[in-house]
């Protein structure tokens, strides 16, 4: 008994060390402010209206792009590839979210619609260095499409731990993508939750309705309670830059009840995180964007779950870049590994963060243990 109660302690006390340091590195908003009140208030706030109107943001970096490059971090690494298992939504559940928001299933149900391509783009301009590069993987090759306009996909893992993340800044309403995670968390990405460095204070009003679909909530919106990030983006300086602030762009959010009281994993189930994987992996990238890389509207913008399949390749240190056709609104979405519709099996590895106008890559935090895992960490998703 002896032996075993050792064991225990030093687990234990390595447990409480190890949740000091993670929140030593990050940054979380008070939430002994967020009541009922708060909860009913935000909940009321976002009506179907304002979460279809409420405008998309994306992280544009101003300069010129440059060449994909290896950094030591990840070629000398002995980083051990990790993951968590995603979970499947509570048994009953679509029933008891169809009769409580009758109206939107009813529309969803029933509406038309078709899976089309819109484009897909392959790019050999300035790529031979890539190309040659192991662990550049493929520079703005991807295919890309629209996910659930198809009425089958909509309600069907993995598309349903997507969702559309809306949120109050002092300039207004405004919206991002992220993505259900365990222990009813969400991960989005930081600059979705967290302003810097104008005002170094978190976003309010904020909110996830998964699986949304053209103005409608299947499973009803949830309310955020808290949010952590980085006190590495914290204490970012300067202009937006995807070669410095990238990689540790990313956020996990604690999320509250839906207004039928049910939970946000039981309702929709959760993703699964890896973290420490090599940079070239072959990524499913979806969110809910309103613009294309060009900055132009697509047609329905923010309306519909779109995705782009593509091989990720290292930008720069712990900084992944992924070929596709979308822009704001997308941020925050997730690189889901392993993807396949219907199973639960895909992890998330990496979420938007920014783009260069014009190049037909998104950017994204390669998932590590000094970002996801330090997060997850410290805030128990």
């Amino acid at each position: 008994m002896k032996t075993q109660y050792n064991i225990t302690t030093g687990a234990l006390l390595l447990l409480i060390v190890l949740n000091t340091q993670a929140n030593s590195l990050t940054i979380t908003e008070e939430t002994s402010a967020f009541d009922d009140k708060n909860r009913s208030s935000t909940l009321f706030y976002w009506t179907r209206e304002r979460i279809a109107k409420a405008p998309a943001i994306m992280m544009i970096d101003k300069k010129k792009p440059s060449a994909p490059k290896k950094s030591s971090t990840t070629a000398l690494t002995n980083e051990v590839p990790m993951s968590t298992k995603g979970g499947s939504p509570a048994p009953g559940s679509n029933a008891i979210h169809r009769q409580a928001f009758a109206e939107d299933w009813e529309k969803l149900e029933t509406e038309f619609g078709a899976l089309y391509i819109e484009s897909a783009q392959q790019s050999n301009a300035n790529n031979e260095d890539a190309s040659a590069n192991v662990l550049a993987g493929t520079s703005g090759v991807y295919i890309n499409y629209d996910v659930n306009t198809v009425n089958a996909l909509w309600k069907i893992l993995p598309h349903k731990w997507i969702g559309k993340f809306t949120f109050t800044t002092p300039e207004g309403d405004s919206s991002c993508s992220a993505t259900a995670i365990s222990n009813n968390h969400i991960v989005t990405a930081a600059h979705c939750v967290y302003d810097t460095p104008s005002r170094n204070a978190f976003y309010t009003n904020k909110a996830f309705t998964p699986a949304y679909r053209n103005g409608n909530a299947p499973y009803g919106t949830f309310p955020i309670t808290s949010c952590r990030v980085l006190a590495a983006w914290k204490n970012l300086s300067g202009g937006y830059s995807i070669s410095t602030w990238t990689r540790h762009d990313v956020a996990v959010c604690n999320v509250g009840t839906n207004s039928i009281g049910q939970t946000l994993n039981a309702a929709v189930g959760w993703a699964g995180r890896s973290w420490d994987l090599p940079s070239q992996q072959l990524h499913f990238n979806a969110g809910y964007p309103a613009n294309d890389v060009n900055d132009n509207f697509l047609p329905n913008p923010a309306q519909y779950l779109r995705a782009c399949t593509a091989e990720s390749f290292q930008y720069t240190t712990d900084t992944l870049g992924s070929g596709c056709f979308y822009g704001r609104g997308i941020s925050g979405g997730p690189w889901l590994k392993n993807y396949a519709p219907a199973k639960n099996q895909s992890t998330v590895n990496s979420v938007n963060s920014g783009l260069f106008i014009g190049e037909h890559n998104l950017y994204g935090a390669r998932f590590t243990s000094r970002n996801i895992k330090v997060l997850c960490d410290a805030e128990g998703c």
